[in-house]
């Protein structure tokens, strides 16, 4: 009897083509332009149009196809997201997405987990798929600032945000094509959940939506509180460990990529690249760079763009994600 593998059949984004030039628009910012040029972007994703629903279900329906997986087969659907949807409060962008894609049966949730929350969502539904003798999951990740109050350039410290959308499919079954779930580890550190938390509860009052999207007040707050350097530590301590977890042997000549969240240059500098074989050399930074942080996307639009380099068999690629509560998760990848 073949012995069931998990495996990521297939992979989708939805990319605006507008692209908003960094230095440019650095230069509406006063006081604010050398911190946005230090962050090392050149250029951002930009979607006016789509609201993060629709370009979900553009990137759902690409995976799908790469995976050659239909809705009717999908034994769970995951959506995750950092940001407003659109809609109203009490709305379910995966239960939209089960009716869009015409598939009922899968179960649907909705994540809301920051910027690790599609890794999370890939790792909860690999555990989930782990003791079935077959069966998909689709996860996807969409989020859209262009029609909000929340300010891409300024909002937060060394990250400039993109619009976009990453889906991928899940398989358990006998092994095939694609990327081949060797591994995850998540490491979680609660300590950190005050960097985006306010000294208090406020009441909904449209002119406090300002404060709301506010990220760097909570974290200057946080740090001040408790140094920092607290939040580095962290990261250091947590990205080493999933280091250890998943490279136990250190540098693997089979390790082709390390996707890294799409973070600005120096946070990618100080908390990442030191603990991985490579560093920036087998980043994706020349691809991130020109799309922006994507909220929960990264790691997944990453490996969708990878789909363009030449893979052999046995070549592999790790996906590393980290968000606010915080947590971080690493999954190992090998290519059939």
């Amino acid at each position: 009897m073949t012995t069931p593998v998990l495996t990521i059949t297939g992979t989708g984004s939805y990319l605006p083509e507008t692209r908003l030039d960094v230095a440019d628009a650095a230069e509406r910012y006063a006081g604010e332009a050398d911190r946005i040029l230090s962050t090392g972007y050149r250029t951002v994703c930009a979607e006016d149009t789509l609201y993060p629903a629709d370009m979900a279900l553009i990137a759902a329906q690409r995976a799908l196809s790469a995976a050659g997986t239909k809705p009717e087969d999908l034994q769970l659907l995951l959506v995750t997201a950092i940001h407003r949807h659109g809609h109203k409060r009490l709305w379910s962008p995966a239960s939209w997405l089960q009716s869009q894609l015409g598939c009922p049966q899968a179960l649907p949730l909705t994540v809301n987990q920051g910027c690790n929350a599609q890794m999370l969502a890939l790792d909860v539904a690999s555990r989930f798929l782990a003791g079935s003798s077959g069966g998909s999951a689709l996860v996807v990740a969409a989020d859209q600032f262009a029609s909000s109050g929340f300010d891409r350039f300024t909002a937060d410290y060394g990250i400039v945000y993109g619009d976009g959308a990453a889906a991928a499919v899940l398989t358990s079954g006998p092994s095939g094509p694609g990327w081949r779930v060797l591994s995850t580890r998540t490491v979680s550190d609660p300590g950190l959940e005050g960097l985006h938390r306010a000294d208090a509860p406020l009441p909904e009052h449209p002119e406090l939506l300002d404060a709301e999207h506010d990220v760097r007040s909570a974290k200057r707050r946080f740090l001040s509180e408790h140094g920092a350097d607290r939040l580095q530590r962290a990261t250091r301590a947590a990205v080493n460990e999933i280091g250890r977890a998943l490279l136990p042997d250190g540098d693997d000549p089979r390790l082709r990529r390390v996707v890294y969240p799409n973070l600005g240059l120096r946070l990618l500098e100080e908390n990442y690249f030191p603990e991985f074989p490579g560093g920036e050399a087998k980043s994706l930074w020349d691809f991130g760079r020109t799309v922006g942080h994507l909220g929960s996307g990264d790691q997944i639009a990453g490996l969708d763009h990878l789909a363009d380099e030449e893979f052999a068999a046995g070549d592999r690629v790790l996906l590393l994600g980290a968000g606010a509560g915080f947590t971080w998760t690493g999954m190992l990848l090998e290519h059939d």
